[in-house]
């Protein structure tokens, strides 16, 4: 084989990586390119291609790094059962965007009743019921509804007050974040 054909592999890589809409697939595609070029480079020429090698090796040490990040962000892989176990009823994140919203959250054994919401009042927290029940009072009338569930979200993405009162009853998980910490990871 030609070792001139070893830049053209690598061109051709380096297309179906740029074609390719999967971040995962394209960085493959680039690593493979790459590989090729260093080969490319080593066998070019009288003496190997040093400076053209090393610059290769850093890009594919650097999409090598961002490949095991991306395999983290697509998998559960770490994550505690428990967190696994809730990262189930999320079903519209990828792992790795569950793991940056449970970064801001606190897990809750409530021991006793807790009021989550007041309606007509500002919240600070946002919830999401794993399990238990909660009891509503909207507009006077009073109904118990059971988790999994969230709570004060609509409000929250509205930016409005509480449309009810909830409380949570004793034994309910309950996962909890501040309002402002997720304005701030939403808006960044």
């Amino acid at each position: 084989m030609s070792v001139g054909l070893l830049v053209y592999l690598a061109f051709a890589f380096g297309v179906l990586g740029f074609l390719a809409r999967d971040e995962l697939r394209l960085r493959l595609m680039m690593l493979c390119a790459n590989s090729l070029y260093m080969t490319y480079y080593f066998f070019v020429a009288e003496r190997p291609l040093w400076d053209a090698i090393f610059a290769n090796t850093a890009l594919a040490l650097v999409n090598l790094w961002m490949i095991g990040v991306v395999l983290i962000e697509r998998t559960t892989l770490g994550m505690t059962v428990e967190k696994a176990q809730i990262y189930r009823q999320f079903p519209l994140l990828s792992p790795g965007q569950f793991r940056r919203i449970m970064r801001l959250a606190h897990i809750l054994e409530l021991e006793d009743r807790k009021v989550l919401t007041v309606e007509q009042k500002p919240l600070s927290e946002i919830f999401y019921m794993v399990s238990g029940s909660v009891d509503v009072t909207k507009q006077g009338a009073t109904f118990t509804l059971e988790g999994p569930r969230f709570v004060g979200e609509v409000a929250f993405l509205l930016s409005r007050p509480a449309s009810a009162t909830v409380v949570a009853a004793t034994g309910s998980r309950v996962i909890t974040w501040n309002s402002a910490d997720l304005t701030n990871l939403r808006s960044g």
